[in-house]
């Protein structure tokens, strides 16, 4: 994660060209991975830099015959700021674009709420996504997608507490990080379940537990994790338990 849009973009075009390099069809990003998930963010959410940096991106996705799904804020033309998660397809068009549902009382001071969860092919794979503390909110998610049943979710989030942490109840310790939730996600929805997380945050630049994207198969099973506190690109095919990765200036 960097300060700027800017930076961003450059760490993401390269991850894809690094992706393509070894054949790879899609890259999953982490949430708002183009301007970041800092304090800073209102300086960076603006229509004015996050179009040219998308459709870099965008440009990168076409040039390398790549998709993707990447973290951007998106914007209403009443001005209001959605936090979202668009599909870019090999060809470079954004196409299908879903804003966070449940965001926590922080982002709610920004950004506004989303109000669905549209489901989109790519290759064979009815998709969607779930973005970050929304695997709580699995009665509702299930609800949304009782007609239209999906075999692979992409969840941007973070990892969760640090190692160590306790919180109030023995449930909620023994599930840091939502190791549980996302199983219980990919249980529930018959689906495979692909994170994309940072491997570090701004904000709390002394946190070194961070990182460690997961893939779950469609019986909440951990297939693979990613390394901790590492940018870089994993390249694996969905369902295997093995991953080449290749790491990438932070």
């Amino acid at each position: 994660m960097h300060w700027t849009t800017d930076e961003n973009t450059a760490q993401i075009v390269a991850s894809i060209k690094a992706a393509a390099a070894q054949g790879a069809r899609l890259c999953v990003f982490p949430e708002l991975a183009l301007t970041g998930f800092h304090r800073r963010i209102r300086e960076q959410a603006l229509p004015d830099v996050v179009a040219p940096a998308l459709q870099r991106v965008c440009d990168a996705c076409r040039e390398h015959a790549v998709a993707c799904m990447l973290g951007t804020p998106t914007f209403m033309t009443d001005g209001s700021v959605l936090n979202s998660y668009v599909f870019i397809g090999a060809d470079g068009v954004v196409g299908t674009t879903m804003s966070k549902n449940g965001p926590t009382a922080a982002e709610l001071t920004f950004f506004q709420r989303g109000a669905s969860r549209p489901v989109f092919g790519f290759e064979g794979h009815a998709c969607t996504t779930v973005m970050c503390r929304e695997v709580e909110d699995l009665d509702e998610v299930a609800v949304q997608l009782r007609n239209d049943p999906v075999d692979l979710v992409f969840w941007p989030s973070l990892t969760g507490q640090a190692p160590g942490t306790v919180l109030d109840s023995p449930e909620a310790t023994e599930d840091l990080g939502y190791l549980r939730r996302a199983g219980l996600v990919a249980q529930r929805l018959g689906a495979c379940v692909v994170q994309s997380n940072w491997p570090q945050a701004l904000n709390t630049p002394d946190h070194t537990h961070l990182g460690e994207s997961k893939v779950y198969d469609a019986m909440g099973d951990l297939l693979l994790t990613l390394p901790r506190d590492e940018a870089g690109v994993g390249v694996f095919n969905l369902g295997e338990r093995h991953y080449h990765w290749t790491p990438l200036p932070a």
